[in-house]
């Protein structure tokens, strides 16, 4: 039976994990990976490593758990703290947000504030037109001195998030979820998923990787440590990807619908192998799936990975998501669940396989 992904989701959620600053959220992974994994580490720049399996081959899953946010740089006499992106933040987006500062890694360690606006009745209409650079925004969080905001635990350097967690769109019960960080917690749950499917017979062919990795959203860090380290012969990377939404066509984004499966990436930063394996079994196993074209770097951990030391075999499953990267992404729980089913699945298919790793050498006769 799957396991309950919006109590996953609601769990991970509720412990900020901005890059950088994911020692709280991966704490929890740790608990979850501790329920399947034959060992969990942690490396030096924070991936949790979580093995499952006793063959001689390594299979790396690769997903982010680190989430966009802000840090705090200044704090006037007034009170009010200036902040920078962590990440990449659409400013329309950011204007208004209510946040969370984080003054400490415990659950409740947070002091509540806002990001301020000007009320419309002091604008005029050139201002409502243009988007307000971050670098103009003050995060308001009720200390009128910065020596009130100091007694407070706001200094420079805090980290900081959107105060929204994990809800049902719509009416308790739905297949859709709204919340922050979807991206990419879900590739997470994805795993723990996948994990819980394989436990029940782990595989003797091939040692499992499950990697939960730091620092994508500024560059793909943890995946290029993570890779470098366990040398997979494969991986499977997971990520969040645009599906189609008020404003975004269709043509834009692979045709990519929420509820209607996880998509399997198909371009030059994946293996071609990997890729029809990954539709054989979800045809198999009567597992939705969708497909999308990616033309070059995917942005995701396999564009890391692909190319680290001599190359990997690599793939990607990417989860169906609206609004991403703001304070109220939209996901499916039903194509989460299938997305780990599906990377069981290629799990499975990969222990019997293969699948080339090597250069083929043509010589003249």
């Amino acid at each position: 039976m799957p396991i309950d992904m919006y109590k996953v989701l609601r769990e991970l959620m509720d412990a900020p994990a901005v890059t950088g600053f994911e020692e709280p959220r991966r704490k929890r992974i740790i608990e979850y990976y501790s329920k399947y994994c034959d060992s969990v580490t942690v490396d030096v720049i924070g991936n949790v490593v979580g093995t499952l399996g006793s063959g001689e081959r390594a299979v790396m899953l690769s997903g982010h758990y680190d989430q966009i946010g802000f840090l705090i740089k200044h704090v006037d006499e007034k009170g009010y703290a200036s902040f920078d992106q962590v990440g990449g933040w659409d400013p329309r987006v950011a204007y208004g947000t209510r946040v969370r500062i984080w003054v400490g890694d415990g659950p409740g360690d947070c002091v509540l504030g806002t990001i301020g606006t000007k009320a419309a009745h002091l604008t005029d209409a050139s201002e409502r037109e243009k988007a307000i650079p971050l670098k103009d925004m003050k995060i308001d969080f009720g200390a009128s001195t910065a020596d009130e905001a100091a007694k407070m635990g706001v200094k420079v350097g805090c980290p900081v998030t959107p105060d929204t967690g994990v809800a049902y769109l719509g009416r308790e019960g739905s297949d859709l979820v709204i919340g922050p960080a979807f991206d990419d917690i879900c590739a997470v749950a994805a795993f723990i998923e996948a994990l819980d499917i394989l436990a029940k017979d782990p595989p003797k062919k091939i040692k499992v990787y499950a990697v939960a990795t730091t620092q994508e959203e500024i560059g793909l860090r943890g995946a290029q440590v993570s890779a470098y380290n366990i040398q997979p012969w494969a991986a499977i990377a997971a990520d969040v990807t645009h599906a189609v939404a008020p404003g975004v066509d269709a043509n834009r984004v692979s045709d990519v619908q929420i509820g209607k499966g996880p998509v399997v990436g198909v371009g030059a930063n994946f293996t071609r192998a990997l890729w029809e394996m990954m539709e054989k079994e979800a045809k198999k196993g009567k597992i939705p799936v969708q497909r999308q074209g990616v033309p070059s770097a995917s942005g995701t951990d396999a564009w890391a990975i692909q190319v680290t030391r001599g190359g990997t075999i690599t793939g990607l499953v990417s989860l169906p998501n609206r609004y991403m990267h703001s304070p109220n992404e939209v996901v499916s729980l039903s194509d989460l669940t299938n997305a780990g089913r599906l990377i069981a699945a290629t799990v499975k298919a990969l222990e019997k396989s293969d699948l080339k790793h090597t250069v083929e050498v043509y010589r003249k006769k």
